[in-house]
C-alpha cells in the first residue's frame, strides 16, 4: 500500500500531462507537510524522499492534491526506491488517475542535483521537477530548496518562485 496524504481540495478531471513550462499549483501546508515528512524519515542522518502527485489544470498548471511517500532505501549520502515499490507505485498513480509532477529528497548539508540524483533520477519525463532540501529537511518549509526541471534530457534550474505557486485557504 502506498503511503500519502490527499489534500482536501476539488480536483480537476484527469487529463494528459501539460507541456512545459508548468507552474505547480500547491494546496496549503503542503509545503510544511513534505518538510515535516522528510524530516522525520530522514531521521536527521539520511536521505529520504517525497512525491508530489496531482492532475493537469485547463490552464495547462498542475494542481498537486497528494503528497507520497514511498518506501526506500538510503543512506547519508545516497537514496533509491526499489523496483518493486515503484512499481506499486505506478499501478496506484494509475488507478487514482494521478501524474507525478515532482521528487523532493534531502540532502546532509548543501541543496544540489548530486552526480547520482542525475544519474538515477526518478524521471526524467519533459517538465518534471526534482527539488533538492538542505540539511536533511531541518530548516523552514522553502528555504533554500534548489528545483531542478527536466527538459530533453537535462536537467536546469528554476527559481522555486517562478515554478510554485502557493494557493490561499
Amino acid at each position: 500500500m502506498i503511503r500519502h496524504r490527499r489534500f482536501a481540495i476539488a480536483m480537476p478531471a484527469p487529463s494528459r500531462r501539460p507541456a512545459p513550462p508548468v507552474t505547480l499549483l500547491l494546496p496549503p501546508d503542503l509545503l510544511e507537510q513534505t518538510q515535516l515528512e522528510l524530516r522525520e524519515a530522514s531521521g536527521g542522518h539520511c536521505e529520504a524522499i517525497v512525491l508530489w502527485a496531482g492532475r493537469p489544470t485547463a490552464d495547462g498548471d498542475a494542481l498537486i492534491t497528494h503528497l507520497v511517500m514511498p518506501k526506500f532505501e538510503s543512506g547519508r549520502d545516497h537514496l533509491t526506491i526499489p523496483p518493486v515499490v515503484r512499481h506499486e507505485l505506478a499501478v496506484w498513480v494509475r488507478s487514482e488517475r494521478l501524474l507525478v509532477f515532482a521528487d523532493l529528497h534531502d540532502h546532509p548539508a548543501e541543496a544540489f542535483l548530486s552526480r547520482a540524483d542525475v544519474a538515477a533520477p526518478f524521471s526524467t519525463t519533459n517538465g518534471f521537477y526534482a527539488a533538492v532540501i538542505p540539511d536533511f529537511a531541518v530548516g523552514d518549509p522553502g528555504v533554500e530548496w534548489r528545483l531542478y526541471e527536466a527538459l530533453d534530457g537535462q536537467w536546469h534550474e528554476r527559481p522555486t518562485s517562478s515554478k510554485f505557486h502557493e494557493l490561499s485557504v
